[in-house]
């Protein structure tokens, strides 16, 4: 039942209620026309029986029994289902038969028990008492005719018995016909009721199917369905329900696909966006210049790629913070984009790096655009503040022709031309004419190494530190510092480690500047125990790179070094970023647990710009967790930075982890910090990067 359909259970309604009904009307017909028919035929058995019996009577006095047979063939003639009729005397002898004989047996029962009639499979038979009466008959007495006064005296002596034998059969026929007709009657009135039911269950499921028909198709996701009200009542009230349902579902998902295509758009032109400049990024600069090169081959096309980079940037965020660096970007970026041709690709593709694509370009042309790229920084001035700032650019220039094999080798080229511009004085564009991509690209690594190893050699390279201020009486007070690489150039200018650190990366002196670091920090630290007598307890946190996680012989290097300058390690901390930590995930954990055995302690560096942060955490054992600056520096603005820092914070703090805030650059940044817990803050408002050599004679002076 529980399977069927609104249909079937409609139909089953409306029939089983009326074969119940015709079923017991047919019992109650049956059962009352049956004892009617069995009635009658009993009713006619004695009849004949009692009127046989007194026209009998003469014939058996007399004993007559010719008349006695003409009597019984003619009761056998006249009427029908008689069987067998005979006449006894009182003695039980046959006196006249018609028909077949009966048993004496049951002569001798029915005598015997006195009873009226006697019922057998097929028949019935009936018995009459023969009277002697006190009146004389006439030889032939007229059986049927019902006036004649007989007379009888029921006192006289039985001188005889007339016995009747009535079949069944025919009235057995005349049941079974009777069943049948009934039978009949009740079939058709179900089928009639089963199909008043299918017309009224037709019209009540048609509306339903079509209703759950059309919800089939709006669970596919065709949502624009509209079934027609055609019904009445509640089914109406559905038709219009599901209509108004259909309707807000197809408006929603409308809407739905409009946000979606919004969002898809927003995350398309973010994917190929720069986020600060709004510029194209690196990434799709370079599907760019992979479209130009494929077009230099196939159609002999010539393009120009210029690689830009400014000069001065670096000394506006060492002296201003980042928010001036990332100020000057933006104004840049502003200013070269209102120069250049509108078919023309101008992407920020890292740190102060631009690239300008000029599609099919002569390099005559292309010079024009670049000297006018040259006017147009040499005379602006960026103004910070209370500070000005001469800006300048150096351009290296690639033609992209079917000399190149691959992006990789005109990114090459146009950074080595860049060098070359730099080299020469900066401020100016430089082409690169090498024909052989390799031997350039060697020839630049080559020099570039040599460049690196020499500065360090030389004493080129000087460390600084930043301190790393409490922001709770909750947290050690002791002064920590962050130690940071620096450039000295030949005319004392200092080189932030952005100039010089993608050149290391590229060339794979990762590792060895990591060192030079580490022996340089103990060496200073060396110098301060010995200045205080062993009683320095500051906490140095040294940066290292990816690469040198991945470097297995850096274990036993920093070991060595503790033992020469015979630092306590539990004043060393180091720092890996949360992104080379994840690349190198097994290093990165060997090393940590190898140095935290020792007694060193350790920092994730830029939490939050990497890629599935708290998902990570979990594997690495830290002491400081320090949230990446992009959500610092705006926070006091932005309620999205805020929230992102409150959470590092909170993660953090559920794991007894440290939390270190980098860019602390004003007042309102360091309060909405303290609001939040967070339990250290660094940055140019809390102490700006100073010589590590200063510190030792601040620190001798203080001890002195």
């Amino acid at each position: 039942m529980m399977n069927l359909g609104i249909k079937a259970r409609v139909i089953l309604l409306g029939t089983i209620p009326a074969a119940l009904f015709a079923i017991i009307l047919a019992g109650y017909a049956i059962s009352n026309v049956f004892g009617v028919l069995n009635h009658s035929l009993r009713d006619r058995g004695r009849i004949i029986a009692a009127q046989l019996a007194p026209a009998a009577e003469y014939g058996v006095i007399s004993g007559n029994t010719n008349i006695l047979q003409k009597l019984v063939q003619l009761a056998l003639s006249n009427e029908q289902d008689v069987r067998s009729v005979l006449v006894t005397n009182n003695q039980g002898d046959l006196l006249a038969l018609s028909g077949h004989e009966i048993a004496p047996a049951l002569l001798t029962q029915i005598k015997k028990t006195n009873t009226p009639e006697l019922a057998r499979t097929n028949s019935i038979i009936f018995s009459a008492p023969i009277y002697r009466s006190l009146v004389e008959i006439e030889d032939f007495y007229d059986l049927y005719n019902q006036g004649a006064d007989v007379g009888l005296n029921r006192d006289q002596p039985v001188i005889g018995r007339v016995y009747v034998e009535l079949g069944t059969q025919t009235l057995l026929g005349l049941k079974r016909s009777l069943i049948t007709k009934i039978a009949l009657i009740g079939l058709l009135g179900l089928f009639l009721s089963a199909l008043i039911a299918w017309r009224i269950g037709r019209n009540i499921t048609k509306p339903i199917q079509e209703i759950a028909q059309a919800i089939s198709k709006v669970g596919e996701g065709f949502y624009a369905q509209k079934i027609n009200e055609n019904s009445s009542g509640e089914l109406r009230t559905l038709q219009s329900g599901f209509n108004s349902m259909s309707q807000s579902l197809q408006r929603g998902y409308e809407h739905m696909q409009e946000k979606i295509h919004e969002a898809t758009q927003m995350l398309r032109h973010q994917a190929q966006h720069d986020d600060l400049t709004g510029l194209i990024n690196r990434r799709e600069f370079e599907v760019r210049l992979e479209r130009c090169l494929k077009s230099a081959y196939a159609n002999h096309t010539q393009h120009i790629f210029c690689y830009l980079d400014l000069d001065q940037f670096k000394l506006v965020n060492d002296t201003c913070g980042h928010v001036a660096g990332d100020e000057l970007l933006k104004q840049i970026s502003t200013l070269f984009t209102q120069r250049i041709r509108e078919r023309d690709t101008f992407a920020r593709l890292g740190g102060d790096e631009f690239g300008l694509l000029l599609e099919n370009c002569s390099l005559p042309d292309a010079n024009l655009i670049n000297n006018d790229l040259l006017k147009l920084v040499r005379d602006f001035r960026f103004i910070y503040e209370d500070k000005i700032f001469n800006i300048g650019v150096s351009i290296g220039v690639v033609v992209i022709n079917h000399d190149f094999k691959n992006t990789s080798d005109i990114m090459h080229a146009a950074d080595s031309a860049c060098y070359s511009a730099k080299k020469a004085g900066r401020n100016q564009s430089y082409l690169f004419t090498g024909g052989n991509v390799e031997v350039a690209e060697l020839h630049s690594a080559a020099e570039a190494i040599a460049n690196l190893t020499h500065e360090m050699d030389s004493g080129q390279f000087a460390l600084y530190c930043q301190p790393i201020m409490p922001l709770s009486d909750q947290v050690s007070q002791r002064r920590h510092f962050e130690i940071l690489i620096r450039k000295i150039a030949p005319d004392g200018t200092i080189i932030s480690p952005i100039a010089f650190i993608p050149s290391a990366e590229r060339y794979h002196l990762m590792p060895n500047m990591d060192r030079w670091v580490i022996k340089n920090t103990l060496a200073a630290y060396r110098e301060l125990l010995d200045k205080s007598r062993e009683k320095c307890d500051y906490v140095f946190s040294i940066n290292l790179s990816g690469t040198s996680v991945s470097d297995k012989s850096l274990l036993g290097y920093i070991r060595e070094q503790f033992s020469i300058y015979a630092v306590p390690p539990k004043n060393i901390c180091f720092e890996i970023t949360e992104t080379s930590a994840i690349v190198n995930l097994k290093n990165t954990i060997n090393l940590f647990t190898a140095l935290r055995k020792i007694g060193c302690s350790f920092a994730l560096d830029d939490f939050g710009s990497g890629m599935s942060s708290f998902n990570y955490l979990k594997h690495f054992e830290v002491d400081y967790l320090k949230i990446d600056g992009s959500f610092v520096r705006e926070m006091h603005l932005n309620t999205i930075d805020h929230a992102m820092v409150r959470s590092i914070h909170s993660v953090a703090e559920a794991m007894s982890i440290k939390t270190v805030a980098e860019f602390v650059e004003n007042a309102a940044i360091l309060k909405e910090l303290e609001a939040i817990g967070v339990h250290y803050g660094q940055g140019y408002y809390l102490g700006s990067p100073q010589p590590v050599k200063d510190l030792i004679e601040g620190f001798s002076i203080l001890n002195a």
